[in-house]
């Protein structure tokens, strides 16, 4: 079950105890903050009484939150279907999954690949694996972006 934020309980309060319960359930730290975020934000948006008010903290809420799988099971399935995860980005100071939607992950590719004047078919894994490192700073993100490519294009 879900924790709640106390009443008297502050965000930082509230996310370090959360960050500490949901440590078995959310092993990977940047979706546990994310999830604990959200559910502080959540709680916070349904104290709000104004439609007006409310509809519009809704709208903000779901995007800031767009894309992120707020459930078990890790950054590999840390984003929704059509979105793939690449690396991590801050929220509020933390580091939470980097959930970008996949049309948008192709279409950075594509730009990538026409800038260096390669065959995304035909990329090494290798030299893929050391561009995206550089790229994203992260060898997590060059895989998974190597990986994404490798997919689509049959590389």
């Amino acid at each position: 079950m879900p924790i709640r934020p106390g009443k008297s309980e502050t965000e930082e309060e509230f996310i370090g105890r959360c960050m500490s319960e949901e440590s078995e359930s959310f092993p990977d730290e940047p979706q546990r903050y994310a999830v604990c975020k959200s559910m502080y934000d959540r709680e916070k948006m349904s104290k709000i009484t104004d439609t007006k008010t409310k509809v519009m903290a809704r709208v903000a809420y779901n995007s800031k939150y767009e894309g992120i799988n707020l459930a078990e099971g890790g950054l590999e399935d840390a984003c929704w279907d059509g979105y793939i995860a690449i690396g991590t980005k801050d929220m509020g100071g933390r580091q939470v999954p980097n959930c970008v939607p996949e049309e948008e992950m192709s279409k950075q590719v594509e730009t990538f690949a026409s800038e260096k004047g390669i065959k995304l078919a035909d990329y090494p894994w290798d030299e893929c694996i050391a561009d995206m490192t550089v790229r994203y700073e992260s060898e997590d993100a060059a895989k998974r972006v190597c990986g994404y490519i490798k997919s689509q294009y049959g590389s």
